[in-house]
């Protein structure tokens, strides 16, 4: 998997070229997506149509290689045994999408390179005996471009990471609906352009699970002991066990988040592991039998393996959305916002997700699907399943700190991002 390029170097590399070439600035910029959400085709066809080039990284919901020791017969084996081969297998020789920042959030990412800065003019103040750092700029940030879920987005907003987009530059973002703009966590749309969405359900094998599911406590049931892969994100699953105790996602009363917790808690004997880029090799290959994930993911794994089904639960449901946005010390913002307006006109809107198997945010993209896309009962569920239906937030200060520390201690790592809204009782 392709991994980032620390951008100091790029800036020594495109200085380099401008010096011998005698030409303008060649440059690459970054551009960075939660899963594999960008068609490669569509990155060259922005290349060839611009001249810029792109680095494309890919995070922690891309599935994980596949190793040829998957594969083998497993016939013999319970559903329980194979997931822990099958992980044992993949952690034996697994390759983090970025080493360097392995384990950390967007956030932390983005804020690092900053603190890096900070503490180098800290130092060359104290060598001056200086009291104060004065104005810092910045170094420029590891990704440019950024395509990520809502609620990290209105964190990155929070934590002034993200630069206000240039309508002038960005006029494509007139495509999205009206419905996608003005969300909680970007309620101005200044940051941000909302491209995909997805519902959360729990997709599971018809060989593997011999009884018909139907609500998000067949999660807790002991009969699936071990063959149960939940996702590796805090967010999604606190949203699942709200769900289960039929109380909205964005919940923010303490209470309810520890009674979410303490739900999570109960269910782990009977998880297998805490993956996303697992679960995608075990589902597809008859190795795991549940995993509760967003319809885009449910799709590329029902693609691979007939056996697959996906189900949105009696107890209702939730959206997550994925947005593009520029961070703030990205030192080809201009790049970047044209980059951003390429990727969100109606024909590469409708190609990244056919794609990536996200349903849209456009009108004027969908139309450009072909029939089984534009009326896929996944991507695209009744009108009476989206309503009221929330699209998941970002955590307030206040909850973040509790649902990190109670993550922390259920999976024993670090956290990835969260925040706020609205409790009660589930309408949906």
């Amino acid at each position: 998997m392709s991994k980032p390029l620390k951008l100091p170097l790029l800036a020594l590399t495109a200085l380099l070229c401008a010096c011998l070439t005698g030409c303008g600035e060649k440059h690459t910029f970054t551009v960075y997506a939660d899963g594999d959400y960008i068609s490669q085709s569509v990155i060259d066809a922005f290349t060839e149509e611009t001249g810029i080039e792109v680095t494309y990284v890919t995070g922690s919901r891309t599935p994980e290689a596949e190793e040829e020791t998957l594969f083998e017969d497993t016939s013999t084996q319970t559903a329980a045994s194979a997931v822990e081969e099958a992980l044992s297998d993949s952690d034996d020789e697994r390759d983090p999408y970025d080493d360097a920042y392995s384990g950390m959030t967007l956030v932390e990412i983005l804020q690092s390179t900053r603190d890096a800065s900070i503490a180098e003019a800290e130092e060359k103040a104290a060598k001056k005996g200086d009291t104060s750092i004065g104005e810092i700029e910045y170094d420029p940030a590891v990704y440019d471009v950024i395509l990520t879920d809502g609620a990290t987005l209105g964190e990155l907003i929070e934590n002034d990471l993200l630069l206000p987009l240039d309508t002038s530059l960005v006029t494509n973002g007139d495509n999205i609906n009206e419905e996608f703009t003005g969300l909680d966590y970007d309620p101005d749309t200044r940051y941000t352009v909302t491209t995909m969405w997805g519902m959360l359900g729990v997709l599971w094998n018809t060989q593997l699970v011999e009884e018909q599911l139907t609500s998000w406590d067949d999660l807790w049931n002991e009969a699936h002991a071990g063959q149960i892969i939940m996702p590796d994100s805090l967010r999604d699953c606190l949203s699942v066990a709200l769900l289960s105790l039929k109380k909205y996602p964005n919940a923010t009363k303490e209470e309810t988040l520890n009674a979410a917790f303490d739900k999570l808690e109960e269910q782990q004997p009977l998880v297998a592991d805490y993956s996303n880029r697992d679960a995608f090799f075990l589902m597809q290959n008859d190795r795991a039998a549940l995993y509760p994930c967003f319809s885009g993911d449910a799709l590329s794994m029902m693609s691979e393996n007939a056996n697959l089904a996906f189900l949105i639960p009696s107890g209702g449901t939730c959206r997550i959305t994925f947005g593009y946005a520029v961070a703030a010390d990205s030192q080809y913002s201009e790049d970047a916002m044209t980059f951003i307006n390429y990727m969100c006109s109606p024909t590469n809107l409708a190609k990244n997700a056919v794609y990536s198997k996200y349903s849209l945010t456009s009108d004027a993209a969908k139309e450009q699907l072909d029939d089984y896309w534009s009326t896929n009962p996944v991507a695209y569920p009744d009108e009476s399943i989206l309503t009221g239906t929330q699209i998941l937030t970002t955590f307030s200060a206040e909850n973040r700190a509790l649902v990190n520390e109670r993550w922390a201690q259920l999976t024993g790592q670090t956290t990835d991002t969260d925040i706020e809204t609205e409790e009660g009782d589930a309408s949906t």
